[in-house]
């Protein structure tokens, strides 16, 4: 009995040292905040500027700054890290010159992660008026609608989801309408940038799956850009919807399920006992009568 009660205070006087020696954690808050600069000069180029700013007091580590335009993208990594009351600044410029004019969506990710290596993202978006001089021509010819799912964390399978997205073209001609989700931390999209074809009067319902680490606990905000071109101008909107997720239980239901596997397994195995007494049962008489 000594010798348990001395193994058992030589393991806390261990713990003890290894808590006292071993550096504190330290976990702070970082609060990234993007401010977003544009220009278009005479000759069509896009000028852009972004400025990453960590406003909270913890430092954003491997920042990776995401530029998108319609189809075009661009991506700036190895920037280091982002300390606290820092701010990382990068410039791009653009030219196309088969760019169609209309509006634009500037869509801006920045990347980053905690100490602990926790990945994290921020959006940022702007509207980009492009050399749209034709008034009263910007008619928009495709209606949409996004319908997010909520989340129940209590399910069985409460970390999938889907998104439902329902198109309408009401143009007279084909549209090849994309999108690009951008989704809030914990939330994952299969293949975000999708595209479709839709022939006139054509209407078209998607679902795209949507998986939630089981760590979440609260939902977030998303948006979506989707674009398209018709009659020579480029049309885009962005959407903005808030992701759901509840705790409400749904013990009844599956009680339900469970109950009928339980008599199904059960069935089963009293049938099987019956069937196996009925093989022994005459055996066992002639051993009776052989005796």
């Amino acid at each position: 009995m000594k010798q348990i009660i001395d193994d058992t205070l030589l393991f806390a006087v261990v713990i003890l040292l290894v808590l006292c020696l071993s550096d504190p954690v330290f976990s702070g808050i970082i609060r990234t905040k993007i401010v977003c600069r544009h220009t278009v000069d005479r000759t069509g180029k896009v000028g852009i500027e972004v400025e990453v700013k960590n406003a909270g007091d913890a430092t954003a580590y491997n920042v990776v700054v995401s530029i998108f335009l319609a189809d075009w993208a661009q991506v700036y990594d190895n920037l280091g890290d982002n300390k606290p009351g820092g701010q990382i600044r990068v410039r791009s410029r653009f030219y196309n010159p088969d760019l169609n004019p209309g509006r634009y969506t500037l869509a801006i990710r920045v990347s980053f992660e905690e100490q602990s290596g926790r990945a994290h993202r921020a959006y940022h978006f702007s509207r980009i008026s492009y050399r749209l001089d034709r008034k009263g021509a910007y008619k928009p010819a495709l209606s949409f609608r996004l319908e997010p799912p909520v989340f129940n964390t209590k399910a069985f399978f409460g970390h999938k989801g889907k998104l439902k997205l329902f198109l309408e073209n009401s143009h007279a001609r084909r549209i090849s309408p994309s999108i690009f989700l951008c989704l809030p931390d914990g939330f994952r999209a299969y293949e975000p940038n999708r595209y479709y074809q839709l022939g006139p009067g054509e209407e078209r319902t998607d679902m795209i799956p949507i998986t939630m680490d089981r760590s979440v606990r609260k939902g977030g905000v998303y948006h979506a850009v989707l674009w398209y071109e018709v009659n020579g101008l480029h049309y885009s909107e962005l959407i903005k919807g808030r992701i759901g997720v509840e705790e409400r239980p749904v013990y009844f239901t599956w009680y339900l399920v469970l109950s009928t596997v339980c008599l199904v397994l059960l069935s089963v195995v009293v049938y099987y006992l019956n069937r196996r007494e009925k093989r022994i049962s005459p055996q066992a008489q002639r051993g009776d009568r052989d005796v």
